[in-house]
């Protein structure tokens, strides 16, 4: 029973990552309307487009907007932004947010207007674009903020990360969800005929926003999500959702503000973090029109074929990359083992996987039985540990084992993309994982009417979120409870996932998005986060800055900084444990935007590529200091620490 209730804190703690106000107006379109479908003014009094009306107060809080019992499409869009600060930041005043990085208290609202639309790149591939102009537009230097959402968000996904320097620098932003999103299939008795629309609202199917995507019809406790079961393989398309949501927010400007608008006229940036940093990269690879004149991305997700050395010192690396599926299936299947060793001890939420020893310790037996550790092995989570290194994942990422294995995020990621990948249908249940609703004590169930309503407001269109868990399945092809609770942690499903991300039936997806490495001059920068724990630095960007500056047509004016003690999640610095041994992504990303402003703006250089050394908060009896700009220190033009590339190795200089 402990274990049960310990699991169900941890999934929700992972799901979190005034008077009346007057109503902004919303004006819908009809189909036969080019430009958008809703147009939306915010007048920075009621609500506005930097926080959706909330104070950073508001933002802090423990307790989300409310909700009514049919929210409208603005509640659902406050609660939104909510939700995605807390999910992408630590927003609290120890954190250094309001301080340090980000907006005090006393940051003004930004009123301006908004535009929703949807629009295909390829058949059935369709993203929801939104497009934001604020009043404090700046019209004699105009720029444009591209803004791909993260991870498997909806369209707001970019609000609380890359979006937001834009509005604070007199920018529009475009925003697209990537052909990912909140959508899920719903049964007859969870919408009496009704669909989601682009705003997640339900709507009747025929109402102009209502999502152009249908999903294959849900009669069970199964969530059908969007990138999962689209049919599509929307990640092939990423780049293409950039560019087409660039052409759009520049269509939007020339008609809205002015119509000499183009991309000769308007700075383009296109910058984001995590799936949307990968989106931005492959972007800047695709656009022969050349609409994008810089890119930022962060701890970018990134899929190569590569081989290259990495030199420290006297110790030389060779790492042949692996996509994201298959190292994210390799560490499903072995890291559950490898987070009892104790050189993970220290590692952030350790007190937690304690309480389930004896399920991992499972997991190790049957790695041994089943061959993928050896027969004579006698410390079975230094065996399982040593394979991930092995594979090229770095000592400092698997700090995060423990909060991975609790979570199940890798089955979570299995489930998503494999079926994405093979577009599959729902009822082929592959390797027999699903996504349900889940009871406090981890059975499976059907989420309530509120979930789904709130899907929009709560959701990240991935498990877990909003109710939904990664499940197994019963003996009656139902989801019945959590697949960490099946044999053995889950092994069975997670060999399968192993063994399908590596098969021949997948190969052909998993090339089509692969890099090239190939950014022509476009100024980029690429941060990355030596700790992080779900995209592997060794197999993304140090393999993409490898290649880009090997290759003959390398790019003069790309720049890779590393920074240490960063991992993926901002948001689980308001945590014990997290916050004493990780410093935050987001004041680097700000700073490189900056630079890169500075850069298009009054062509002075970017400082060189380098190694970003961070100082831990101090602890004390007290308890954790508060973050302080020397734990955080600024990309330098004189960097002590450089980082150089060249004929298939990346090396460190200057590094210990």
């Amino acid at each position: 029973m402990k274990i049960r209730v310990l699991i169900f804190s941890i999934i929700v703690f992972l799901s979190a990552c005034q008077s009346t106000p007057e109503m902004p107006t919303e004006q819908a379109l009809e189909t036969t309307t080019p430009l958008y479908l809703k147009k939306v003014y915010y007048d920075g009094q009621s609500d506005d487009l930097l926080t959706a009306g909330l104070s950073l107060a508001e933002l802090r809080s423990a307790q989300g907007p409310e909700l009514s019992a049919l929210p409208t499409a603005t509640e659902l869009r406050r609660s939104a932004y909510y939700h995605q600060f807390k999910a992408l930041n630590d927003v609290s005043e120890a954190g250094g947010f309001g301080r340090l990085y980000g907006f005090d208290e006393n940051i003004h609202a930004i009123a301006g207007t908004e535009y929703w639309q949807q629009r295909a790149v390829a058949d059935n591939a369709y993203h929801t674009i939104v497009v934001q102009i604020p009043d404090s537009f700046n019209v004699a230097n105009p720029c444009l903020l591209v803004a791909p959402s993260s991870g498997s968000r909806h369209v707001l996904g970019s609000v609380a990360t890359t979006g937001t320097w834009g509005l604070l620098n007199n920018c529009a932003v475009v925003y697209t969800d990537k052909g990912t999103g909140t959508q899920m299939s719903l049964s007859a008795n969870q919408s009496d005929g009704q669909v989601y629309a682009i705003d997640g609202t339900l709507v009747d199917a025929d109402n102009p926003l209502a999502e152009a995507t249908r999903l294959p019809v849900n009669n069970g406790l199964q969530v059908i999500q969007k990138q999962a079961f689209s049919a599509v393989h929307p990640e092939q398309y990423w780049g293409e959702f950039v560019l087409d949501a660039t052409r759009y927010g520049l269509a939007v400007l020339a008609e809205e503000v002015d119509s000499s608008f183009n991309s000769n006229k308007v700075s383009v940036i296109a910058a984001s973090i995590s799936n949307g940093g990968g989106a931005v990269l492959r972007a800047a690879e695709l656009d022969k029109d050349q609409l994008i004149d810089a890119v930022v991305a962060a701890e970018p997700q990134l899929n190569l074929d590569y081989q290259y050395q990495i030199k420290k010192g006297p110790d030389n690396q060779t790492i042949k990359t692996q996509s994201l599926i298959e190292l994210g299936t390799l560490l499903g299947v072995y890291e559950p083992c490898a987070a009892l060793h104790p050189s993970l001890n220290e590692a952030p939420f350790k007190a937690n996987t304690a309480l389930i020893q004896s399920w991992l310790m499972q997991r190790c037996l049957v790695l041994q039985t089943s061959g993928l550790l050896a027969t004579d092995a006698t410390d079975l989570p230094a065996a399982a540990l040593d394979k991930l290194l092995q594979a090229g994942i770095s000592k400092e990422a698997l700090s995060m084992a423990q909060i991975n294995t609790l979570s199940h995020m890798w089955a979570s990621i299995g489930h998503t993309y494999i079926n994405s990948y093979l577009q599959t249908k729902p009822t082929d249940q592959l390797c027999g994982v699903v996504f349900s609703g889940m009871g406090q004590m981890g059975q499976a169930r059907a989420l309530t009417e509120t979930e789904t309503r709130t899907m929009f407001a709560k959701g990240n269109g991935i498990a877990p979120g909003n109710g939904i868990e990664v499940a197994g399945l019963g003996d009656n092809g139902e989801p019945d409870k959590r697949l960490m609770m099946h044999p053995n942690f889950g092994f069975d499903a997670q060999q399968c996932f192993y063994n399908k991300a590596r098969s021949q039936e997948i190969q052909a997806a998993i090339k089509a998005i692969q890099l090239d490495a190939d950014l022509g001059q476009t100024p980029t920068v690429i941060l990355h986060g030596i700790a992080d724990g779900t995209v592997a630095i060794n197999h993304a960007s140090r393999a993409y800055f490898t290649k880009n500056q090997s290759s003959e047509n390398a790019n003069q004016n790309l720049r890779f900084y590393e920074i240490e003690n960063v991992q993926h999640f901002d948001a689980f610095l308001a945590y014990p444990g997290f916050n004493a041994q990780f410093v935050p992504m987001h004041p680097y990303i700000e700073q490189a935007l900056d630079m890169m402003w500075v850069h298009l703006k009054e062509q002075k250089p970017l400082p060189p590529s380098q190694y970003v050394a961070t100082k831990n908060r101090a602890t004390t009896e007290a308890g954790v200091a508060d973050l302080e700009s020397d734990n955080i220190p600024a990309i330098n033009l004189q960097p002590s620490q450089t980082i150089q590339a060249d004929n298939d190795a990346l090396e460190y200089p200057s590094h210990d």
